[in-house]
């Protein structure tokens, strides 16, 4: 986002925000779907004896991710209902006019450059509400979060269900520490989820070390966006 602020370029602006709108409206569409799993998955897990029959925190924490879940989606298809997609159209191609009567062509000038001059005020509007004069002409941070919303929730009801069933398999043992199948239940789980941290922390370690900001970058970047 800073880059599309800081952007001099009116028509390198436009396409900069018509890329990351496409990218939140993916997003978006990645929410609706995780969320939709999630909230079907947890409605499976309240019917476990184990959760129904154990301590409280386990269905209190399912009920509260299947509600971020809900709320996760219905915010994310908000913002793909306002996204500004429609109303940043790709101005600057030209149309093929070779079939059309000299009328029709004068026609469709006058409304594209009618178009194009309401999206350039568009994208001004749009513009002046992301920046933040307080704080240099950087992002607006209650934008930021406003936007960032939908991954949040549905962040908090990853995190919420893994609680749910941290409480499922380790309630038990709390009430009960005695060597049993439940004890090795948790004692599996425990392996398991060490595994997977592992895992991930050096996973997201390598990823981000290979996409990294290098010398260059953004001005490859600049000729990526070009081209679309």
């Amino acid at each position: 986002m800073m880059e599309i602020i800081e952007e001099l370029d009116i028509g390198m602006q436009r396409r900069l925000l018509r890329q990351w709108a496409r990218s939140k409206s993916k997003e978006a569409s990645y929410i609706q779907v995780a969320g939709g799993f999630i909230f079907t998955t947890v409605a499976s897990c309240l019917q476990w004896p184990s959760t129904q029959e154990g301590h409280w925190s386990a269905a209190a924490s399912f009920y509260v991710c299947m509600l971020l879940a809900l709320v996760a989606i219905v915010t994310g298809s908000q913002q793909m209902l306002v996204l500004p997609q429609e109303r940043l159209p790709d101005s600057d191609e030209d149309p093929d006019k070779g079939s059309e009567s000299s009328a029709a062509s004068k026609s469709k000038d006058r409304y594209n450059k009618g178009l194009k001059e309401e999206d350039e005020q568009h994208l001004q509007a749009v513009l002046k509400r992301l920046r933040d004069t307080s704080r240099n002409h950087r992002p607006n941070a209650v934008l930021v979060f406003a936007l960032q919303t939908p991954m949040m929730l549905l962040a908090g009801s990853v995190v919420t269900f893994l609680a749910g069933i941290c409480s499922v398999v380790f309630a038990p043992l709390a009430i009960q520490p005695v060597w049993s199948d439940k004890a090795k239940i948790a004692v599996g789980f425990s392996a398991a989820g060490g595994f997977c941290i592992i895992v991930f922390a050096t996973a997201s370690f390598l990823i981000h070390s290979l996409f990294s900001s290098q010398p260059g970058h953004e001005s490859k970047m600049r000729w990526l966006v070009a081209d679309l």
